[in-house]
């Protein structure tokens, strides 16, 4: 149900349309929420992708950094393998053609577990990866894909990822379709290119949609056609982030909220979560949250207080 304008921060699951930005989503919502408070994303999702974006309300928006760290996300991604674009989809032209016979006479004839063997050999693990030119990562306080527009191309350091599980959908040549569980920050375009290279070829990402992120999948998720409707479905952010609690006496509380460190042993309880992480909700007796915090030296460190 739509919270009331004395809500707690929550979070909706959106589907996001292809053609739209995820900023445009917010501009679409913001109206219906300003009442409520601040509204951000969590994770940009490219115009011509689709699929789980969330949004984080009253508050809410300030976990990003922990929505990202605490869980990998599921994209169902669709190449064609022998081409080859400058943003690395089909939002470019074609600027490269693989005609080699090992494309047409090899490739071509890949059994679709040969290629899953293959590029779970490769990427499963540990990944090294460069973000892509035309990517959203930022140089200089601007975005890498702003700096590509203005004819200068920005090569950033690789940065660690980490590819949990991948898996070949389909195959019917030259069209791949993969399943991949990455760690945030890994761009499927360059993932899709790089499997692409591995299977001796050039690669380019038709379509992507990102199916799942923690407990928020595409079945859960609100479509662009119920966006209107007057109630829906928002979600408790301790729902998303099930951390353990710190359950805080009314003393410790006050003095938690005036930004004072209390050792932990101040806490009347610890209840516990679903999720292994660092990470806490303080609550009241009554159990309402105060803030997010770390336990660091043996002290209740905050990280957010609400």
């Amino acid at each position: 149900m739509m919270p009331t304008e004395k809500t707690s921060p929550f979070i909706i699951n959106i589907n996001k349309p292809k053609g739209i930005t995820s900023y445009d989503v917010i501009r679409l919502w913001k109206p219906r929420l300003k009442k409520l408070g601040k509204v951000g994303h969590f994770g940009t999702l490219d115009p011509f992708a689709s699929g789980v974006l969330m949004l984080g309300v009253a508050g809410a928006q300030r976990l990003n950094e922990y929505i990202h760290e605490c869980f990998p996300k599921t994209y169902l991604a669709k190449g064609i393998l022998g081409q080859e674009t400058e943003t690395g989809d089909l939002t470019a032209e074609i600027s490269q053609v693989d005609e080699s016979e090992y494309l047409k006479n090899t490739i071509s004839n890949f059994e679709k577990s040969f290629i899953e063997n293959q590029l779970k050999e490769k990427f499963l693990g540990d990944y090294l990866q460069s973000p892509h030119k035309y990517s959203a990562t930022k140089h200089e306080g601007k975005a890498l894909h702003q700096w590509a527009r203005e004819g200068v191309e920005i090569k950033k350091e690789q940065v660690l990822r980490h590819i949990h599980s991948i898996e070949v959908v389909k195959y019917e040549f030259p069209d791949l379709w993969i399943r991949v569980v990455a760690s945030s920050g890994t761009y499927i375009r360059t993932l899709f290119s790089e499997c692409a290279n591995h299977l001796g070829t050039i690669g380019v990402l038709e379509d992507l949609i990102r199916e799942k992120v923690g407990g928020c999948t595409l079945d859960n998720s609100i479509s662009e056609p119920n966006w209107s409707d007057e109630d829906f479905q928002s979600l408790a952010m301790d729902t998303v982030l099930d951390f353990s609690s710190l359950i805080m006496a009314p003393k410790e509380a006050g003095l938690y909220q005036n930004g004072v460190r209390l050792n932990s042993d101040r806490a009347l309880e610890i209840s516990p979560g679903t999720l292994d992480a660092k990470y806490f909700w303080v609550r009241s007796e009554d159990k309402t949250i105060l803030g997010l915090a770390e336990i660091i030296n043996d002290q209740i460190v905050s990280k957010a207080n609400f």
